[in-house]
């Protein structure tokens, strides 16, 4: 092949491969009405919030403690 052709032949390839990307459109498995977005937001804040918070009290105080691999 001539490097003409493959470079045509490359070309194509990515196109069709973009193409194909592009028109392919995913739904979302459950649709909420408009209104109904906000009542489901804030708890999942909340309890995103109190999850943070009891990882950060598990935490350790205090420097790390001196040794061989400090």
């Amino acid at each position: 092949m001539t490097s003409q052709l493959r470079g045509i032949l490359a070309f194509l390839l990515l196109a069709v491969a973009i193409s194909s990307t592009a028109l392919t459109a995913v739904e979302a498995a459950r649709h909420l009405p408009e209104g109904q977005y906000a009542d489901h937001r804030p708890p999942l804040h909340e309890r995103a919030r109190s999850l943070i918070m009891a990882w950060v009290a598990q935490l350790t105080q205090g420097p790390s403690p001196g040794g061989p691999g400090h």
